[in-house]
């Protein structure tokens, strides 16, 4: 009986080992280098440099954010204050703004037919006139969503999700449905930015969406409607010149034009960010600067 004892207790004490070893692995998941493994070789097969790639992710300011991607599933726009935004306060920062960036806002204006005023409004609402464009590691953020392509990773995240807040998984399922394939195309974007104008994508912070500079853009809005406002041959949108030439860019592209207003002005806006009470607020802030 004491051998068979005995042969209980060492087979009980193996498990409890083996079960020590994987729980630790899952927490490790989300730290360790192996959790973005699969997004380096798309990355690689998608053409982008071994080298570079690797360079990129042994950084120990890329990591698996977990805590900040979770805001995707937490966030919702209603409860965000807009009419901060319209205070004296604030108009009268930004009509200082404007005084300070006239040459650069008339030129955009002379460029793109788009209103100094409008596009003074959306700078103060993204980034409070550029005072605050995030401090979120945009590569984290989007090799992080990117990552739960993986269906192993993808469960791993869900059960860390689900035991700090209170999401729905019907919710969970729809987002992530989406989501990780358009941060791969974001990434991607990211990256060919980066190496463009010769930045360091790991040194860039952001949004927690993964927007970035003083007009938060997204990397592939970057690529497509970004300009050089300062004409010193690159696109940086952490600069006011760039930043104001970029959202007056993106705006007539998406159909602004000298003289618009209601509908079609509401509708040119909302391709600028999908929120009615969004829209609102930049047109009530540019109508407040007009007067």
């Amino acid at each position: 009986m004491r051998f068979k004892r005995d042969t209980f207790t060492g087979l009980a004490l193996l498990l409890v080992m083996v079960l020590a070893a994987a729980s630790v692995g899952a927490q490790e998941l989300a730290t360790m280098d192996t959790v973005f493994e699969p997004l380096k070789k798309q990355l690689v097969s998608d053409g982008f440099d071994e080298k570079t790639v690797n360079g990129i992710y042994s950084s120990p300011k890329v990591s698996f954010n977990t805590k900040g991607v979770s805001r995707f599933l937490t966030y919702r726009e209603g409860k965000l204050n807009y009419d901060q935004f319209v205070s004296s306060s604030s108009i009268r920062k930004a009509k200082k703004y404007m005084v300070k960036y006239d040459t650069e806002l008339k030129a955009a204006q002379q460029a793109y037919g788009v209103d100094p005023e409008i596009i003074t409004a959306i700078i103060l609402v993204e980034t409070r006139l550029g005072t605050n464009t995030g401090k979120s590691s945009v590569m984290s953020t989007l090799s992080t969503i990117a990552a739960l392509q993986d269906t192993q990773i993808r469960d791993q995240f869900w059960t860390e999700v689900s035991q700090k807040h209170k999401v729905k998984r019907k919710r969970y399922d729809k987002w992530i449905n989406r989501k990780p394939k358009w941060a791969y195309k974001e990434l991607k974007a990211l990256l060919e930015y980066s190496a463009r104008e010769n930045m360091d994508p790991v040194e860039i912070r952001g949004s927690f969406a993964g927007a970035m500079g003083i007009s938060q853009f997204m990397p592939s809005n970057i690529i497509v409607y970004a300009k050089d406002g300062d004409k010193d041959g690159r696109v940086d949108l952490f600069t006011h010149a760039d930043a104001i030439a970029s959202v007056a860019s993106y705006l007539k592209r998406h159909g602004w034009y000298p003289g618009i207003k209601g509908k079609k002005a509401f509708k040119v806006v909302w391709s600028y960010n999908h929120s009615d009470y969004y829209v609102k607020t930049i047109l009530k802030i540019s109508d407040k600067l007009k007067g």
